[in-house]
């Protein structure tokens, strides 16, 4: 499995060896908190199976998604590298397993492995990107144009008509559309009243592709 992550792809069997030796794995149940915002950043998490969450809340319990990873992927590794407190918190949406690696290993990988770090400064890049990304989606966006940019992220790009069944619950797409349940119903009813899609339960069903991204781009 590590091999198989971005971070660590092409390491030597000798090297995953030791890493496999100083971290081990973890299982979290569905909903259950891997670290929350402020802790001491004593390791990362690499996601076996499951998925888990990255996310910022506010005092008033209010919560923004920023990234959900899959199987392969990081969790926490900057702040891990740092050694600073975690930024956000993070929480599995399903049964999750992942690999935890403490700060020392990970830092002893990077200095003996320039590659590690490059592909870290990749990966970083990307997120950068895609933050800023959400950041001008909530700052120009309203709701509807939001939730329209996270539909058709969900569905391939195809001109048909396309289903799209959602894996993750209504408060869990509000908090990634930056939103709460009830507004983002009301967001769901206006595109739908605009003949861009229709609803029936988890799943949702496309209609009109070219409308969806011109409702996207607030047109």
């Amino acid at each position: 499995m590590l091999q198989q992550a971005s971070l660590f792809s092409g390491l030597d069997d000798s090297t995953i060896l030791e890493i496999v030796r100083r971290g081990r794995l973890r299982l979290f149940a569905p909903e259950q908190t891997v670290f929350m915002q402020g802790d001491p950043a004593r390791g990362l998490h690499v996601v076996v199976h499951g998925r888990v969450k990255v996310f910022k809340s506010s005092p008033q319990g209010r919560a923004q998604t920023l990234m959900i990873m899959g199987a392969g992927e990081p969790v926490g590794e900057v702040a891990a590298l740092a050694g600073d407190a975690y930024p956000a918190s993070a929480e599995t949406l399903e049964q999750t397993e992942t690999f935890y690696i403490p700060r020392d290993a990970f830092v002893d990988l990077i200095r003996s492995e320039p590659e590690v770090a490059l592909r870290l400064l990749s990966a970083l890049s990307a997120r950068l990107r895609a933050f800023a990304s959400l950041i001008e989606d909530l700052s120009l966006k309203g709701v509807s144009e939001r939730l329209a940019v996270q539909l058709l992220a969900l569905a391939p790009g195809c001109p048909g008509e396309q289903t799209v069944e959602l894996d993750i619950s209504k408060g869990e797409l509000a908090a990634a559309v930056g939103t709460v349940p009830e507004t983002l119903s009301r967001a769901f009813q206006q595109l739908t009243r605009a003949g861009a899609l229709e609803t029936k339960g988890r799943r949702v069903v496309i209609k009109d592709r070219m409308l969806l991204q011109r409702l996207a781009q607030g047109k």
